[in-house]
């Protein structure tokens, strides 16, 4: 990939936008009631601590990208096995985010629209900025970023005005005890968005700060943890719980209740721009992490494998189950099978390897 290096608060907002992603605009940890958005904020939490096993990896390897030091870490014929699975997993899914963002602007807006004509407009957008390169792809974070923040504001501040916010739709809180919190943890809220953090072990080898980097991400996964719950909190506030967990787009309804005095109207348009920026930047990120592992452990150069990884994304995006109720359903399931295997397991026996590695090899003589 070359030379690249990429600033601090580029990191931040293109970690907040990742986080974000499609999760600011689904009915995330519904699984817990009206108690939502503490199991979000939980999940952030164990988000956190997952995300130091990281940085360890990255302090101990600041160079390397994850497929580089698993290599290195558990040798060469087991780590290229692994790497070729992270790469598998990182355009998997791009695709399922690929999914996830063009049928959720199917049923928002573009009704009659072919899934396939929005999914291959936003997958070669994603192309290429890639093709320009990943340090295009963090400085248009900080446009976009700003842009969504605004909106936030905006939306909450008509929603105030508009007189739609019922706090007490909140209450009782935890009123089914604690156990509904903990499974939506468990099966849902650490895993998504947080425990996807782990593309950004192939891109923190480019920060310009190996100090201060790992800090400067992880106040990003906890600003994007705080505005997920507020905006969870928001909705059923808003709407109420039984309606966040029967929508599929809580955010939708619940910003199309603005009204002031017949002359702010219909602004749920914002939404729809949100999906689409978040959307774009979570796909890219998958993206620019298998397009950095396939670099690395190939010797193949990156803006040559961007189309046909495009294309693979795409169509695996289209191939991956015939609806999507259906594709919500298995990627349920996947969130408590099969990634905690590539998120939180082999992170840690990484750890575990490079601690003992480590404390075994001698001191260097000064």
């Amino acid at each position: 990939m070359g030379k690249i290096k990429i600033g601090l608060l580029q990191f931040f907002t293109l970690t907040l936008l990742f986080e974000l992603g499609t999760a600011l605009v689904v009915n995330l940890g519904m699984e817990s009631g009206k108690d939502a958005w503490i199991s979000i904020l939980l999940g952030n939490l164990i988000g956190l601590i997952i995300f130091s096993g990281y940085t360890y990896l990255y302090r101990k390897f600041p160079d390397l990208p994850l497929t580089a030091y698993t290599r290195k870490l558990l040798g060469r014929s087991l780590g290229t096995v692994i790497s070729v699975l992270y790469i598998i997993l990182f355009l998997n899914l791009a695709g399922r985010d690929l999914r996830d963002g063009s049928s959720m602007l199917v049923m928002a807006t573009m009704h009659r629209t072919p899934l396939f004509i929005i999914s291959t407009l936003m997958i070669l957008s994603s192309a290429y900025v890639l093709h320009k390169g990943v340090e295009v792809l963090s400085r248009t974070s900080l446009v976009f970023a700003t842009l969504v923040m605004l909106i936030g504001i905006f939306c909450s501040i008509m929603l105030m005005l508009s007189g739609s916010i019922n706090l007490n739709r909140l209450l009782p809180v935890f009123e089914n005890g604690f156990q509904p919190v903990i499974e939506s943890v468990i099966r849902q809220n650490y895993m998504f968005p947080f425990g996807e953090m782990i593309c950004f072990t192939m891109l923190m080898p480019y920060l310009n700060n190996v100090k201060k980097g790992p800090w400067v991400i992880g106040a990003g996964i906890f600003v994007s943890g705080l505005l997920l719950s507020l905006t969870m909190m928001l909705n059923i506030s808003v709407l109420g719980t039984d309606i966040v967990k029967r929508s599929p787009l809580p955010l939708m309804p619940t910003i199309s209740k603005i009204s002031i005095s017949d002359f702010i109207q219909r602004v749920d348009i914002l939404v729809v721009m949100v999906l689409i920026i978040g959307v774009f930047f979570k796909m890219s990120v998958f993206f620019a992490a298998a397009l950095i592992g396939i670099s690395e452990l190939f010797k193949i150069p990156y803006r040559r494998m961007v189309y046909p990884c495009a294309l693979i994304i795409l169509f695996s995006s289209m191939l991956n189950a015939r609806s999507f109720t259906e594709h919500i359903n298995e990627g349920g399931r996947l969130l408590y099978t099969i990634f905690p295997f590539f998120m939180v397991l082999i992170p840690v026996i990484l750890v575990i390897v490079a601690a003992i590695r480590s404390h075994l090899s001698p001191p260097r003589s000064g």
